[in-house]
């Protein structure tokens, strides 16, 4: 028996459209989709919830993928199989860099790779860079949402709590990254670059500043200005794709 190419996502082609949105948080998903027109839930699986409607009249969807690089490398592989042409990823980041505001978003050029899946496919020396058109629509969507943004590299991480492990080991590797001008740190930038590539989609991502770095170095977690940017990086994601349907990409 053959098998199943979308097993995990449990999807046909006509559940979803050429441009998906991907999240985390499963409970994002209806939070993109209210920015649709005639959003309908299409699929539901393990981590995967899948809602579809029409942005600027093509059809558009949105995805939970849950965390880390494994699960989107799945979202990623499943979803080509229906020959979708750009994914784009909405999530959370923690800032690295000091001028990095909670709400603030940021706009992911390239990973730090440093997780475990992408190193099956291809060795460290690939670079896990966004789609140059998805880039630029998503900066001209900031600039017209009139959203606070950053464009640059963020560092993708496999472990969400290794750091506490080997703390003085961890310090000194983000160090370098903060002398390197890497703006913050997440867990599935890379795998979805990586992947994107190999299967030719055109990939990007627009992060929300969930925890900011005071002067003193110490962390600031969510709060209101975290949750107001964070519809604003939703609704900038979802004009992206008007802009590029405008462009014929």
């Amino acid at each position: 028996m053959a098998e199943d190419p979308r097993y995990h996502i449990r999807l046909e082609k006509e559940d979803v459209g050429d441009y998906v949105i991907i999240v985390g948080d499963r409970g994002r998903v209806e939070r993109v989709a209210k920015y649709f027109e005639n959003p309908r839930k299409v699929g539901e699986n393990r981590e995967y919830l899948t809602w579809t409607g029409f942005v600027s009249g093509k059809k558009v969807s949105v995805m939970s993928t849950g965390m880390g690089a494994p699960a989107v490398s799945i979202a990623v592989e499943e979803l080509a199989t229906l020959d979708v042409k750009v994914i784009i990823r909405v999530g959370t980041t923690g800032a690295l860099q000091k001028n990095l505001k909670l709400g603030d978003g940021v706009i992911a050029v390239g990973s730090v790779r440093r997780d475990g899946t992408t190193l099956q496919y291809l060795p460290p020396e690939f670079p896990a860079v966004a789609d140059v058109d998805v880039v630029n629509a998503l900066i001209e969507s900031a600039r017209r949402n009139g959203i606070r943004y950053h464009v640059g590299n963020v560092y993708s991480t496999d472990s969400y709590y290794a750091r506490l492990f080997d703390p003085e080991s961890h310090s000194r590797y983000i160090e370098k990254l903060i002398k390197a001008g890497v703006l913050s740190v997440e867990m599935e930038v890379g795998a979805l670059y990586v992947v994107g590539a190999i299967k030719r989609i055109k990939t990007g991502s627009i992060l929300v500043v969930r925890e900011e770095l005071s002067e003193e170095g110490e962390y600031i977690q969510a709060g209101s200005r975290y949750e107001e940017g964070l519809e604003k990086v939703i609704k900038t994601a979802v004009d992206s794709i008007a802009i590029l349907v405008d462009r014929g990409i």
